[in-house]
């Protein structure tokens, strides 16, 4: 598939748009990943025969989800578009296992839910916080 296509995975959560030779990012979610409570971002995709990274995630991708209540982030994304994850307002836990984020849009974590923790890994804490504050993630929201 050509840069700028749209691929689906074999799990049929995510639509992918492939952003580069072995790379892709996650479009959108389709009926069946709407309906999950708890939805992963993989590291990894195999799609028209081959192996993709999952290295971003698209300005609103995710956006509005009204079941997701948690959230796992793969290691290979590095960077989350503008309301990805925004108006998710049962999402209550976000774990994040990538280490090479970047960049996380405006208002990509905008009323999720208040009581919610995103767990980062430790040597990202400080950089995390403040991507995620220049995001306008609540401040009751805990980053851990």
């Amino acid at each position: 598939p050509a840069i700028g296509s749209v691929i689906a995975d074999a799990s049929g959560i995510f639509n992918y748009k492939v952003t580069g030779n072995d790379t892709v990012e996650v479009k959108n979610m389709t009926a069946k990943g709407k309906a999950k409570k708890s939805v992963k971002i993989f590291d990894k995709i195999k799609a028209s025969g081959k192996t993709w990274k999952v290295t971003g995630v698209a300005a609103n991708a995710l956006k509005g989800n009204k079941k997701m209540e948690s959230l796992t982030i793969g290691k290979n994304v590095k960077k989350i578009g503008k309301n990805a994850f925004a108006n998710c307002r049962k999402l209550k836990k976000v774990t994040v296992k990538s280490k090479k984020i970047n960049t996380i849009g405006k208002n990509a974590f905008k009323n999720i839910n208040k009581k919610a923790t995103v767990k980062v890994p430790k040597a990202q804490k400080k950089k995390y916080a403040k991507l995620l504050n220049k995001a306008k993630l609540s401040k009751k929201v805990k980053i851990k």
